[in-house]
């Protein structure tokens, strides 16, 4: 063990990390899918959830690191905050409504142990009726932005849309980054890099990070052969219109972050005319917290 290594990062391997808010009946599935693994300690960060999840943690898994965090700090800070608490090597980033399948976690492994510059490795991830879900993604620009906005459905698997191929080798392979709901992260590279930016309340964290992990010489990947089942926005789906907003914040607040005053110009020009079309078709569906999101968006957007 390193001299700067936690205390008993010598027997532990992942620290795995779940953040919280009102999804109790999918965290007790996203807990046992790592239960089989040797070396793994289990960190639940509960974000002031109303519906029992911290109370389900104490009574059904008592090994596990419960933390609770008062407050809904946002999957970022609440991150964070799990990671203030792990002890092994490696970080593992579990949404609560995902689950790893058997083998899963020794695949996410395999390349950190292989590759000494692999920052983090994402797992392929279906949906609990087994369909494949976009996993893996290059960095996000405009015109992923246009086709999220404006869709062109023949373009949305491509690399146009960001995507990597469907058809891309069983193996290993290097991304700009993966989806952010399993993600396994050398804690060396944790510390070089930094944290997540805890100003992404929701979304693009990941791929802020990942951004600052390639700026710093670090190498992220993707294994297709390690799979989660990940029932996607159970979290976010109880607050649609809130989501929808925070969403585009943080989308927003990365372009600014990363790209220049004739980029973001364009870009608030798409997002505009995107939101007005949104704001049209959810008012027309009777969606009014989406519609009044939208015109937030608009506001965010001028």
């Amino acid at each position: 063990m390193s001299a700067d290594a936690p205390a008993g990062q010598d027997r532990l391997s992942v620290s795995a990390i779940l953040v919280s808010y009102n999804t109790r009946y999918l965290l007790a599935e996203a807990i046992s899918s790592l239960e089989g693994a040797s070396g793994v300690e289990i960190i639940v960060v509960d974000n002031a959830s109303s519906d029992g999840s911290a109370e389900l943690v104490e009574a059904a898994f008592p090994h596990v690191k419960l933390v609770r965090a008062g407050a809904n700090l946002g999957f970022a800070a609440g991150v964070n905050r799990g990671a203030e608490q792990a002890a092994a090597r490696t970080l593992l980033l579990l949404n609560p409504d995902a689950a790893l399948q058997p083998g899963a976690l020794a695949r996410l492994l395999q390349p950190l142990a292989e590759r000494p510059r692999a920052a983090a490795v994402g797992s392929a991830l279906r949906y609990g009726d087994g369909r494949a879900q976009d996993a893996a993604f290059r960095f996000p620009g405009l015109a992923q932005v246009v086709l999220d906005l404006f869709p062109v459905p023949r373009l949305a698997a491509t690399g146009v849309n960001g995507r990597y191929p469907s058809r891309a080798p069983l193996r290993p392979f290097r991304v700009d980054h993966p989806l952010g709901a399993c993600m396994l992260i050398r804690r060396a590279a944790w510390e070089d890099v930094g944290t997540l930016d805890p100003g992404y309340f929701m979304y693009v964290e990941e791929v802020d990070w990942c951004r600052r992990a390639r700026a710093r010489g670090w190498e992220v990947w993707y294994e297709p052969r390690a799979v989660a089942i990940h029932h996607a926005g159970q979290s976010s789906r109880q607050h649609e219109g809130l989501m929808f907003e925070q969403l585009w914040r943080s989308r927003l607040r990365y372009f600014h972050r990363y790209h220049g005053r004739t980029f973001t110009a364009l870009l608030r020009l798409i997002v505009r005319l995107g939101m007005r079309a949104e704001r049209r078709r959810a008012r027309r569906q009777g969606n009014l917290a989406r519609a009044d999101a939208a015109s937030t968006v608009l506001r965010l957007a001028a």
